[in-house]
């Protein structure tokens, strides 16, 4: 939907100032509104602001507040606030490269200026190029699109010292925010089908598979998003699989059907405390066949999901991210076969449940 359609302005100098450079995209904003241009109402209701710009009319305050906020700054004081930082203006063409799938203006600048893919954007997501790839946490334009040689891109950036483990400051920063990590949780590439291509090129790349904490992070985030193509892709990649929840999630029936003693118990090895990742939520061991049955139902898994069922899961126990149950988790992925089974044995919200008061329907979503 983006196309190639950037908030760039045109400045014939390598460095300008924070507060000149948002300022000029401020105005490029209010008369990209003004125009009728489908892209400048996308951007405003990004930032949460379109009810201020009724009609396509966009004060220059409002459009002002609209950009800070898409460059992740708190408002425009904030933005002001870091105004004489500086913008590397062959930084920002190199990353309207990376998002729009330009290789050959890609490969001029960064002949012009190597250093520039390992360079860190000046706004507060800290993004570098490589992370532009994954289409998750950065300015709108560039967040909405995938472009279809994406692995092309990647693969320069790469080759040219790209690291492929290196962390932003997105979504508050951490371990979560590798490359790999917010590719697996964006729609934009999976949306493109670009999303497990890019996943195995990070993967042959270099990219720790199991997360720089070594603790299952982007398979935990491609199973609790529901990406199952880049679930499988990680998987394929040299990813592990070593509970119970998340050989659900892939489909493992063997793997799934040894982790019980008997006919409804886990063995006792089977039933410790796991996290989604070493600092995600807790998934309480008493619920670990609700849990596996719940990210079954997320990924389509019927012969999984039947398994499960014989082993007399609590349906009213949901999960920790999206507080949803496993009849709204496959509603929300819209898998109507699992619905179909689910539903006639679903208690009804007016039963309660077991971990939560959710309604049993996601309330969040990937990026």
């Amino acid at each position: 939907m983006a196309g190639s359609f950037f908030l760039t302005p045109r400045v014939n100098k390598p460095y300008v100032a924070v507060q000149q450079w948002i300022a000029l995209q401020a105005e490029m904003l209010a008369s990209a509104a003004a125009r009728g241009e489908p892209a400048a109402v996308e951007i405003l209701r990004f930032a949460e602001l379109e009810a201020q710009a009724p009609n396509a009319r966009l004060d220059l305050d409002t459009a002002r507040l609209a950009v800070a906020n898409d460059h992740c700054y708190l408002d425009w004081a904030d933005a002001m606030a870091h105004g004489r930082d500086s913008v590397d203006t062959r930084f920002e063409a190199a990353a309207d490269a990376v998002c729009s799938g330009d290789v050959h203006l890609l490969r001029r600048v960064l002949d012009a200026e190597p250093a520039l893919v390992t360079m860190r954007s000046p706004f507060p997501h800290r993004q570098t190029l490589l992370h532009h790839l994954a289409a998750n946490g950065i300015e709108w334009a560039r967040q909405h699109q995938s472009p279809p040689n994406a692995v092309e891109v990647l693969q320069m950036l790469i080759d040219r010292g790209a690291d492929p483990d290196a962390t932003c400051n997105s979504y508050g920063g951490g371990p979560g925010t590798t490359t790999l990590c917010l590719l697996v949780s964006s729609a934009f590439p999976a949306i493109a089908g670009t999303q497990a291509p890019l996943v195995e090129a990070l993967c042959a790349s270099g990219a720790r598979t199991n997360g720089i904490d070594d603790d299952a992070l982007p398979l935990w985030t491609a199973v609790s998003f529901g990406y199952t193509d880049a679930a499988e892709a990680l998987v394929r990649g040299g990813a592990r699989v070593d509970n119970l929840v998340l050989a659900a999630a892939l489909g493992d029936l063997e793997a799934v059907r040894v982790s019980f003693e008997a006919y409804r118990h886990l063995r006792p090895e089977v039933s410790r405390v796991e996290r989604i990742g070493a600092e995600g939520p807790e998934l309480q061991p008493e619920f670990l066949v609700e849990y596996a049955l719940i990210w079954a139902a997320a990924h389509g898994r019927r012969p999984m999901v039947e398994f499960l069922l014989t082993k007399d899961p609590d349906l009213r126990v949901t999960e920790p991210l999206f507080q949803s149950t496993a009849l709204g988790m496959a509603r929300h992925r819209e898998k109507d076969d699992i619905v179909a089974m689910l539903e006639p044995l679903t208690p009804s919200a007016g039963a309660g449940t077991a971990q939560s008061s959710s309604s049993g329907t996601p309330t969040a979503g990937p990026s």
